[in-house]
C-alpha cells in the first residue's frame, strides 16, 4: 500500500494535531548557518532582508526542511530594537552581540519605549523576509518568525547575571521587566502573523542552569499563561512553539502549563520524561541530535544517533525530530543524515505496512 506524501504544511500540522503523518517532520535549527549557505557571514545576512531571503531559499534547497525559520542572531533584535547597542562582525564569522546592557535599575523601566517593528532597528527586515517566503511557500509549508521570550530578552536588556540576581534580589523589577519585554515579543509575533508568518518564541536563557525551578514556576510561568499566549494567539497566531534549550526536565510540567502548543527536548534532556509527559497532557515536542554531533560528524554517528531517537519515540504522537543550532562551519551532510534517518524509519513503515496486507 502506498502511503500519500503529505506537503510540509500538511505533515507539520497533522502532527502538532496529534495525528498520523507520512513522516515524522525534519526542524533543524539554521540560524547563523544559514550565512555560511550563501557564503556570507552572519552580520552581513542579518543586516539585509535581501541577503537573509536568499539564505533561506537556499536553506529549503540545500536541506529541504519540513518549516523556515526567518532568524539569525535572534535574541539580538528586539533588544537592539528598543536601544542596545549591537557590535557587528563584518570580518568574521561570529553573530552580532550586545555591547552593553540598557538597564540597570528599577527606575530605568521609565525610560524604555515598546519598539514599533514596522519601523524600529532591524525588525521590518525580518517581517519583510518572511513576508515574502509566506506569501510564496505559504501554501505549502509554514514559515516562521523567530520572537525573543521575555526572560531572554529581559537578560539582554540587563546584562545576564545581572537579572539573574534580581529575580531574587529585586523579584518586582524582574517582573515588570519581564512583563514589558512580553509586551514587545507580542507586538514582533502580531507583525508576523499579519505577513503570513506563524510566530516561534526562543527563551533558552530560562532554562533551569539560569532560572531556577521556582522562578520558572512564579515568575516565567505566568507571564507566557496570562500575557503571550493569550495575546499572541487573540493576534491570530495558531501554533506557537517555545524553544527553550538545555536540560528543562525539572521543569517540564511548568513548560506545559505556559500554553505553548509546542515544546523542545533538547539534547541532555529526558527524552522519555519529555515522551510520557507530553503524551499525558496532548502537546507536542521537538527532539533534538546533539549540535556538537552534527558539527563534529561523522555522517553514520549522527544518522546512527538519529535513529536512536526515532526509535525511542516511535508511535509517540506530536514527535517532530531536529537539532541543536547548527554551528556556521557545519558540513551540509552532517545535517542531512537527520533528514537521511527519517526517510529510512519512514521506508520501514511502509514495508512492514506492505507486508501486513499480503
Amino acid at each position: 500500500m502506498a502511503v500519500v506524501e503529505l506537503s510540509k504544511r500538511e505533515r507539520v500540522e497533522r502532527t502538532c494535531r496529534l495525528e498520523t503523518a507520512d513522516r515524522v517532520p525534519f526542524v533543524p535549527a539554521i540560524y547563523e548557518h544559514k550565512a555560511a549557505l550563501i557564503g556570507r557571514s552572519p552580520s552581513e545576512l542579518c543586516r539585509s532582508s535581501e541577503l537573509l531571503y536568499q539564505s533561506l531559499r537556499r536553506e529549503l534547497a540545500v536541506y529541504d526542511p519540513d518549516m523556515l525559520v526567518a532568524g539569525i542572531d535572534v535574541y539580538n533584535v528586539e533588544a537592539e530594537a528598543i536601544g542596545c547597542r549591537v557590535v557587528y562582525f563584518d570580518d568574521s564569522n561570529d553573530c552580532p552581540a550586545i555591547v552593553e546592557p540598557l538597564v540597570a535599575r528599577p527606575s530605568d523601566l521609565d525610560r524604555l519605549r515598546l519598539p514599533d517593528p514596522e519601523a524600529d532597528g532591524r525588525m521590518p527586515l525580518y517581517l519583510e523576509a518572511a513576508g515574502a517566503l509566506a506569501r510564496e511557500l505559504g501554501g505549502e509549508m509554514i514559515v516562521r518568525g523567530a520572537i525573543t521570550g521575555p526572560y531572554s530578552m529581559a537578560a539582554q536588556l540587563a546584562g545576564g547575571e545581572a537579572f539573574v540576581l534580581a529575580t531574587v534580589e529585586e523579584p518586582e523589577f524582574a517582573r515588570k521587566l519581564m512583563e514589558f519585554c512580553a509586551q514587545a515579543a507580542v507586538r514582533f509575533g502580531a507583525a508576523f502573523v499579519r505577513r503570513g508568518a506563524e510566530p516561534i518564541i526562543f527563551d533558552s536563557r530560562a532554562t533551569p542552569r539560569l532560572a531556577s525551578p521556582r522562578v520558572f514556576r512564579e515568575m516565567i510561568v505566568p507571564v507566557y499563561r496570562d500575557l503571550v499566549m493569550p495575546q499572541l494567539k487573540e493576534a491570530g497566531a495558531r501554533m506557537i512553539p517555545l524553544i527553550i534549550g538545555g536540560n528543562t526536565t525539572a521543569v517540564i510540567d511548568d513548560l506545559i502549563e505556559t500554553g505553548a502548543t509546542q515544546l523542545l527536548c533538547d539534547h541532555g534532556a529526558s527524552l522519555d520524561k519529555f515522551r510520557e509527559r507530553c503524551a499525558a497532557a496532548r502537546v507536542p515536542f521537538r527532539a533534538n541530535v546533539d549540535p556538537v554531533l552534527v558539527n563534529r560528524g561523522p555522517a553514520e554517528a549522527v544518522h546512527r544517533e538519529a535513529l536512536r531517537i526515532l526509535d525511542a519515540c516511535r508511535g509517540q504522537p506530536g514527535f517532530l525530530l531536529g537539532c541543536g543550532v547548527v554551528a556556521y562551519d557545519t558540513p551540509p551532510e552532517h545535517v542531512l543524515a537527520i533528514r537521511r534517518a527519517i526517510e529510512d524509519r519512514a521506508a520501514d513503515s511502509a514495508d512492514s505496512a506492505d507486508r501486513s496486507l499480503r
